[in-house]
């Protein structure tokens, strides 16, 4: 049993007992005897009657020596009898001469203790575990998880903390960990459905390696807080340093709620509604008249690509608009054709051709302005149907019912980029001919800074 200054205030101050019994082999630090005779306190040791705390060393490295030879005299043969006598001369020729045999180090200092006591593995284990943590932050600096990487720091100074607190046995005191209190962390760790809507499950590769890494950690923390109880409980299961085992408690618990917020996060990108984005720049859409008015009778687009949407593709055949103000040459035609010819444009491009930009869905014509379009072959003067096409998502009548949407309806959608936005008024268009993408003008697209990494997350109806 290691006697600190730090349990016997503790309980001294309960008491005021002025006799103190011990268990054989019990080791009294430095401090703890200034404690004793500073209070008047008598030691007993078990079967040893009470002994002179101003002559006697219990911590002395000779006496724990004279121990473990007398307890291995009776079983040993004589040859390893004599090697190990001869050991413990050399050990305690060392001792007195003042140099440390290399087997042996310090536990405090004028603490001369073997490198297998209890509180010297624990310190090693804790130096261990805090390698472990940094090369947990360079792993999780490659996956590009900032926050976690701050929250393993934030536990590399606790367990340091924790390593001086031992030392110098000092009280260990702390608030929170993780922005969490000692209870809060109990109570998160007991009820993860509660707080992050996930249950407690065995760990899973289908977890993904973030969340294995942290379950790695937490087995870690859990291994150093046994040798801690190692090193701190006696046989009768008192422990001299109940702080500590706490806090190594808890710091599983900081583990096991990252994990958890790690799984948290991966269910609820599963269950996002996430579409591709696509960039629709202005384009022309002819009616079989207005085609052959403007190319020719009998005149068919020539495909130059076919586009995301099914049965669409943009062809190789262009026209100018041309509007009150001035022109766009080159618009490109999108086929098949369709019954009524549609020009898509953005409100940058209304301004430019001197027309008013009017917002409408696909099909609907009606209040929008008119130009006048020039193909190679002739001229068709448009009374209407020039719109700033409503943003939109195309949906496949499948993604829909699973979205539990319907066509016509409209969304408000958070566009993920350089410049994040959200867009109101999304319109919702369903097709069993249709792929899942959502469209914006050059305006919109330019505005967010779309690129080709860039989604759209649904965030309501």
């Amino acid at each position: 049993m290691i006697v600190t200054e730090y349990e016997l205030r503790a309980n001294w101050h309960k008491t005021k007992d002025k006799l103190i019994i011990l268990p054989p082999g019990s080791v009294i630090t430095p401090s703890a005897r200034d404690f004793i005779r500073s209070k008047g306190i008598d030691v007993q040791i078990e079967g040893n009657g009470l002994q002179d705390i101003h002559k006697k060393t219990f911590s002395s490295a000779n006496q724990s020596i004279d121990r473990s030879n007398r307890l291995q005299s009776f079983q040993e043969p004589n040859v390893l009898r004599e090697t190990r006598t001869q050991a413990i001369a050399q050990a305690q020729t060392s001792i007195s001469s003042g140099v440390k045999p290399e087997h042996m180090t310090h536990l405090r200092t004028g603490a001369l203790v073997a490198k297998t006591h209890p509180v010297i593995a624990y310190r090693g284990q804790l130096d261990l575990f805090q390698c472990e943590l940094v090369e947990a932050q360079g792993f999780f600096l490659q996956a590009g998880e900032e926050e976690l990487i701050l929250k393993l720091e934030e536990i590399s100074v606790l367990c340091r903390e924790l390593m001086v607190s031992e030392v110098k046995q000092e009280p260990f005191q702390w608030a929170t960990l993780i922005g969490l209190t000692p209870e809060e962390l109990r109570e998160r760790s007991h009820h993860p459905k509660k707080y992050f809507g996930i249950d407690h499950t065995p760990l899973s590769y289908s977890h993904g390696p973030i969340a294995a890494k942290l379950h790695h950690l937490r087995a870690k923390s859990r291994e150093v807080e046994l040798y801690a109880n190692r090193a701190f409980t006696d046989e009768t299961g008192a422990c001299s340093r109940t702080d500590l085992i706490q806090a190594l408690n808890r710091l599983s618990s900081a583990f096991y709620i990252l994990a958890c917020q790690v799984r948290s996060r991966k269910t609820q990108e599963v269950n996002e509604k996430r579409v591709p984005l696509g960039t629709s720049n202005r384009h022309i859409h002819l009616s079989q008249v207005d085609m052959e008015a403007l190319f020719g009778k009998n005149y068919t687009l020539t495909v130059q690509k076919e586009l995301s949407q099914p049965g669409q593709f943009a062809a190789q055949e262009t026209v100018t608009l041309v509007g009150p103000k001035g022109s766009l040459e080159k618009v490109r035609v999108l086929g098949p054709v369709r019954k009524n010819t549609q020009v898509e444009i953005s409100v940058t491009d209304c301004y430019k051709l001197g027309v008013e930009p009017v917002i409408r869905d696909s099909g609907q014509h009606e209040g929008t302005p008119g130009l006048e379009i020039a193909g190679p072959v002739g001229n068709v003067k448009l009374e209407a149907g020039v719109l700033v096409a409503s943003r939109h998502i195309h949906l496949h009548s499948d993604d829909a019912k699973e979205w539990s949407l319907e066509d016509g309806d409209r969304v408000r959608v958070k566009v993920e980029s350089q410049r994040p936005m959200v867009y109101e008024d999304v319109l919702i268009r369903v097709s069993d001919q249709y792929r899942k993408e959502m469209h914006l003008d050059m305006d919109e697209a330019n505005a967010a800074l779309i690129d080709a990494t860039s989604q759209g997350k649904l965030m309501g109806v």
